[in-house]
């Protein structure tokens, strides 16, 4: 539980710095947001390691499939811290700031010639759809989607975390 909220909280973060770099297009944020994403892909399995070297010093190791179990209830706490945040963030601050201010960003005059330079002109479309009915979710919705994203990869990355934990 207490790995999970430091690795949530560093989701948090994170996100944070995600949605704040855009929505003021400020690029300290964003390059605050690339430093985060090292972390809170390397923090599980550091923090994986930490309970392996604690068990050794204890004269104890532990099996692939009680990794697993820590990995999992690790990530779910991060997750639920995550998602706390997120909601957090969607119902008491953004009031629809992310979402005009990426629609802004897709609408210049500047983004339009090099989507249609490219080739992609049908796909920054669909992109524009795509916001439009983001737009239109609640809070809890917007909260719900990136949890099950968040969730999906968890169990992903949970095999390889449980490998680091079990490690002899």
């Amino acid at each position: 539980m207490e790995y999970g909220t430091f690795v949530g909280l560093t989701w948090g973060g994170l996100f944070f710095s995600y949605v704040e770099g855009i929505a003021g297009n400020n690029g300290m944020l964003m390059m605050l947001c690339f430093m985060l994403c090292g972390v809170s892909i390397f923090l599980p399995f550091l923090l994986a390691f930490r309970l392996n070297r604690k068990m050794k010093s204890a004269g104890e190791s532990l099996t692939y499939f009680q990794g697993l179990v820590f990995a999992f209830s690790m990530f779910m706490y991060a997750c639920l811290m995550n998602g706390l945040v997120v909601f957090a963030y969607f119902q008491l601050m953004d009031d629809g700031q992310l979402m005009d201010r990426m629609n802004e960003l897709l609408t210049q005059p500047e983004m339009v010639s090099t989507y249609e330079q490219m080739g992609m002109g049908e796909q920054r479309v669909q992109m524009m759809d795509v916001l439009r009915e983001a737009d239109g979710l609640s809070s809890w919705e917007k909260t719900l989607l990136i949890f099950n994203n968040n969730f999906f990869f968890s169990i992903i990355l949970s095999f390889f975390v449980a490998g680091v934990a079990k490690r002899s």
